[in-house]
């Protein structure tokens, strides 16, 4: 049984390891679609002398536009899929900490690592606010 859940953890932080260099691909095609957007405008504007030109950025623009709101609803996905793993981890990693209650034939002494439970959940807590 412990083997098992151990198994589920690895995999479910595998997992979310994936997730999160999706997320992180998909925030910078959001950003550099925002960049492009953002040239696209001030050429649109500059250009406005000429009709072709003008109308030529426009239909880019418009596109990229298109593209950028596919890649921020890939973001979101991969956030809330994100913060579900990490929940599920963190539950996980937290019924893990109970000890077991110690049998009448169990003659050693149970020390747990103090510091093992508090450092995972401030350290399960920094990784989600970042």
């Amino acid at each position: 049984m412990p083997g098992q859940t151990h198994s589920q953890i690895i995999k479910y932080i595998t997992d979310l390891r994936i997730l999160l260099l999706l997320f992180e691909k998909a925030n910078q095609q959001v950003s550099a679609l925002e960049s492009y957007i953002q040239r696209l405008s001030q050429r649109t504007f500059r250009s406005t002398l000429h009709d072709s030109q003008a109308i030529h950025n426009l239909t880019k623009k418009s596109v990229a536009n298109g593209i950028k709101r596919v890649y921020k609803q890939i973001s979101d996905q991969k956030w809330k899929k994100i913060t579900e793993l990490s929940a599920l981890v963190t539950q996980q990693l937290d019924l893990e900490q109970l000890p077991e209650p110690p049998t009448a034939s169990d003659r050693r002494s149970i020390q747990m690592d103090k510091m093992a439970s508090i450092t995972t959940k401030s350290f399960c807590e920094l990784y989600r606010s970042a």
